[in-house]
């Protein structure tokens, strides 16, 4: 599609994927649960969207930043998602709970309007780009000799989609649904966690040195397996709707399970995001990714990350045929936990090779 469009330039791109995003809102709040009808030409609608989207967003991101701002750019965006995270779901949480679906996906419609409104001060830098040619990237990475730095990170991007970029973020979201059973109790969850998250981002960027970081992720990661090894037991073998009184209030055992990861969670994941993010856009300045080869460079990472996600979306399509119940689903969540060690290692790695070493 990006071959076919030379001649739209990134920002007419960027606006056509909110554009679409805004479609897929309105299809939804039209079609309602009859959507499920027409799940498959739907999926491939948004699929389209989302490419429209994307695409042209990193690429601007990588050129708004010439001066190894990466950093700071990463940790404000990430911030403002966040912060923009913790109120959305309570509010759409209690849209779903009291009035359906419609008055959500309306919300969502006017926040899509908003971002589209704001993509029109996006100006005064190259807003070109070159067609994907997946040869000529990989002979010029051959010539600036990084194909070492290439495998690993497509290794990183694979081991992300299978883990904290895909089906390990699902699980973890249906299983806290499982168990405080309402949309608004989950909203009143996420946006808790997102506090959490919005202070480790901003005291990481802030008082954690890179050097210090890297040497953080595994540890991080293998205390998240504890807790995922906790949850386990604790939903095998426990009874999840036991309730207790914490401080005067009333939780069910499973409740307390489900915060404990989620909290964990909440802490390791915006650190591993937030640095991912600023290896990949460094990275591209390491290897001296080309103007020519940014949108091969964009296609080759998008490949690795959707190949990993659709492979992890068909364990669980596999899995769930056979059975899906709450054993199931910690089972497959400590599946992929260690799927997401193996991330945090290489991240680690790559971190300290590549960046550090500079």
């Amino acid at each position: 599609m990006v071959n076919k469009l030379r001649k739209m330039n990134l920002i007419t791109m960027f606006r056509v994927g909110i554009f679409l995003n805004l479609i897929q809102c309105l299809i939804l709040l039209l079609a309602g649960n009859n959507i499920s009808n027409h799940i498959f030409s739907f999926a491939i609608f948004s699929s389209i969207g989302n490419a429209f989207y994307y695409y042209p967003e990193q690429i601007l991101i990588k050129r708004v930043n010439k001066d190894d701002g990466f950093q700071n750019y990463v940790t404000k965006d990430q911030i403002i998602k966040y912060a923009v995270s913790i109120i959305m779901p309570i509010i759409l949480g209690l849209c779903i709970s009291e009035n359906s679906y419609s008055l959500a996906f309306i919300v969502l419609g006017v926040l899509v309007m908003i971002s589209f409104i704001f993509s029109l001060s996006i100006k005064n830098f190259n807003l070109k780009h070159e067609k994907i040619d997946l040869k000529v990237f990989f002979k010029n990475v051959k010539k600036t000799k990084s194909e070492k730095l290439v495998v690993l990170y497509s290794v990183r991007t694979f081991l992300r989609g299978l883990s904290s970029f895909g089906v390990l973020t699902t699980l973890i979201t249906i299983l806290t649904f499982m168990v405080v059973k309402t949309e608004f109790s989950l909203g009143n969850i996420s946006s808790f966690i997102t506090v959490i998250s919005i202070m480790v981002i901003y005291g990481v960027n802030r008082w954690v040195k890179r050097k210090t970081l890297c040497k953080l992720f595994v540890p991080l990661a293998i205390i998240q397996s504890i807790v995922v090894i906790l949850l386990s037991f604790g939903m095998i073998y426990f009874d999840v709707n036991q309730e207790l009184i914490v401080g005067g209030i009333t939780v069910s055992i499973g409740f307390i399970l489900v915060l404990l990861y989620n909290l964990i969670n909440g802490i390791s994941n915006p650190i591993f995001e937030t640095f991912n993010q600023v290896v990949y856009y460094e990275l591209m300045k390491e290897q001296h990714v080309s103007v020519e080869d940014e949108p091969s460079y964009v296609f080759w990472f998008e490949i690795m990350i959707n190949l990993s996600r659709s492979l992890g979306y068909l364990i669980l399509i596999i899995v769930s045929n056979f059975m899906f119940n709450i054993n199931v689903i910690v089972g497959l969540i400590a599946l992929f936990t260690l799927v997401y060690i193996s991330f945090a290692y290489l991240l680690s790695k790559i971190g300290k090779k590549y960046l550090l070493a500079r």
